[in-house]
């Protein structure tokens, strides 16, 4: 309607045709006279609850956030210091670590080569790397080549965390060599697109793709969108004069983090102040337009914000794009939305844009104990109702289904060990056991029973509420117990029959230490234990397959990992390797 009053046939005399014209084409282009929303109320709250958290949590250190309504950077505003010993002050141009928000930069760049048609997603990684190659998963069937789209939807089955010489008091421009080298012995963690398994190692492999495609360095090719963008104080370097003057420092438990530099360049390295940080939610808002030029075309753009991962079973819930992640339930009512955040010693970042209202936010912190994620959520929230007056719907009233009777046959085959999708105070399985008419188990966390009873819709959940309820079942060829809950469906535990151990595993059991940590922080120590007859290491559970080789166990993101049993030159004493980290027993 109102694109058709611009080009009405209506014809004033012509001495007023000039002025008409000028004030209804100032009207087509979106001078509503409505003023935009400030967002008082927004920032009146924010800037309170901040200060607030500020106090309470006793953090060293400090954030900054801004708020991004469509093009225009409606609040930006740093709180804290940034070096509480010198007692400097965050400001709107101190710089962060973002960590892994660094990922949807790769995946950027990724994208701009694939439109270039230097790349396409289909691309094997080996087109790029050729010398790559990784052994198949331990425990699975064979599956498919490892690609450019598998990588950045995190369905790459690369082990994900190989993080010993990742961060380092020193740079090491040879460390993707390394890793690749590392990966030829190494196994996937799954056949590629069985399932999500976030790996910073797949995605620290694109920073060899990136500069073999487009022929540049990834930090030359990372300058020129960075430029497009005008985010003219942001480096994938920590040595780069944009960053390296105004960097904050990172606090971790009230002490101060070393200066260090994280060599996966595209999984973790960038940094970036708020301002610039705002720069690039306006470019998602503009359907990739950058402050000095088109960084991608709005169709490219629409596809990394696109659900990849539709057909993966063991997915359920969890929705990603290219290097983005796509869903949200605590904003599932904004309609659509993307995110990414992040974590480095001493830092947090989130950065979170709600498409539908063109509203983002991003929060950049050096403090590990402030709650990152939850400002940026807060701030989301009370924008979103000051814009539009959207809140969040209140839930349904639950429309519980009646207690019906199994046959105690099907109860008791579903007894067993189940290895958790995260491991709950250090102790990654629970025990499910029948009895008459239900199932109990002993939550890890808590110590408390949980005694569930079958339901009309084929799920079990405790006799007085259905706010939680589980699932047992067969997906992907796997036994798994599913948790569902607030609409959403996660998966929960994979069922797991304990093979005998063998004896040269027996003899190995004991403390073991880290001894060839090449990182500025400690790679960590663990025990070679059994219980509950399973063969245990750290917080997992390590299946044996050889008396020199085991995995571990569990549909997550340590689960598939190989543990190899090594000899140590010069003195031949075993060691245990995990995830490039080699351990001798104390």
């Amino acid at each position: 309607m109102f694109a058709t009053f611009c080009h009405s046939v209506f014809k004033p005399p012509q001495r007023w045709r000039i002025l008409l014209f000028a004030a209804l084409l100032a009207g087509c282009h979106g001078n509503s006279g409505v003023p935009p929303v400030t967002y008082t109320d927004t920032i009146a709250q924010m800037s309170a609850a901040i200060e607030q958290q500020l106090t309470q949590s006793g953090a060293s250190g400090g954030l900054s956030i801004a708020l991004v309504d469509d093009q225009r950077v409606v609040w930006v505003k740093s709180f804290g210091y940034a070096d509480a010993g010198a007692r400097i002050l965050a400001n709107p141009s101190t710089a962060y670590r973002i960590a892994s928000v660094t990922k949807v930069f790769t995946g950027t760049m990724v994208m701009q080569l694939s439109e270039q048609g230097r790349l396409a997603l289909n691309d094997p990684l080996t087109r790029f790397i050729p010398n790559f190659s990784i052994k198949p998963p331990l425990g699975f069937g064979p599956g498919a080549p490892i690609t450019l789209h598998s990588i950045l939807t995190h369905h790459s089955g690369i082990p994900g965390d190989i993080n010993n010489g990742v961060m380092t008091l020193v740079p090491d421009a040879d460390f993707n060599d390394k890793l690749v080298s590392y990966l030829q012995g190494e196994y996937q963690s799954y056949p590629t697109n069985l399932i999500l398994e976030y790996s910073n190692s797949a995605i620290s492999l694109l920073a060899s793709v990136i500069s073999s495609a487009s022929g540049q360095s990834f930090s030359s090719f990372s300058d020129s969108l960075f430029q497009t963008l005008g985010m003219d104080h942001s480096s994938v370097s920590v040595d780069s004069p944009r960053v390296s003057a105004t960097l904050a420092k990172g606090y971790q438990a009230g002490q101060e983090v070393p200066r260090f530099y994280n060599n996966g360049s595209t999984t973790g390295a960038i940094i970036s102040t708020i301002q610039d940080m705002a720069r690039f939610i306006k470019m998602v808002h503009a359907g990739g337009q950058g402050e000095r030029g088109q960084v991608l075309k709005p169709e490219t753009m629409e596809l990394m914000l696109s659900p990849q991962n539709r057909g993966v079973a063991l997915d359920f819930d969890t929705s990603i794009g290219l290097n983005w992640f796509l869903n949200d339930a605590e904003l599932a009512y904004a309609g659509r939305l993307c995110y990414h955040n992040g974590a480095n010693p001493g830092f947090r970042s989130h950065l979170e844009i709600l498409r539908d209202h063109k509203l983002g936010v991003v929060v950049l912190a050096n403090d590990e104990q402030l709650a990152f994620s939850e400002i940026a959520k807060q701030t989301l929230k009370l924008a979103l109702q000051e814009k539009t007056g959207l809140t969040p719907v209140p839930s349904a009233p639950v429309a519980y289904a009646a207690p019906v009777v199994w046959d105690q046959a099907r109860l008791d085959a579903m007894q067993g060990i189940y290895i958790l999708g995260s491991a709950m105070n250090g102790v990654p399985y629970i025990t499910v056991r029948s009895m008459p008419g239900a199932l109990e188990w002993t939550s890890p966390d808590s110590g408390n029973t949980v005694h569930v009873i079958p339901r009309a819709n084929g799920w079990l959940s405790a006799p007085q509420t259905q706010d939680s309820e589980f699932e047992f079942g067969e997906v992907s060829g796997r036994q798994v117990m599913l948790w569902h809950g607030n609409g959403q469906t996660a998966l929960l535990a994979e069922h797991y029959s304990p093979p005998p151990i063998p004896a040269a595993w027996i003899a190995r059991l004991g403390s073991y230490r880290a001894t060839n940590c090449q990182s500025a922080f400690a790679c960590g120590s663990g025990s070679l234990i059994v219980a509950d007859g399973m063969l245990g290491f750290g917080s997992s559970v390590l299946v044996p397959v050889s008396d020199t080789l085991g995995y571990l166990r569990g549909l997550n993101r340590a689960g598939g990992s190989s543990v190899q049993v090594l000899s140590s030159a010069p003195d031949g004493q075993e060691e245990l390797q995990l995830l490039g980290v080699r351990y001798r027993r104390n």
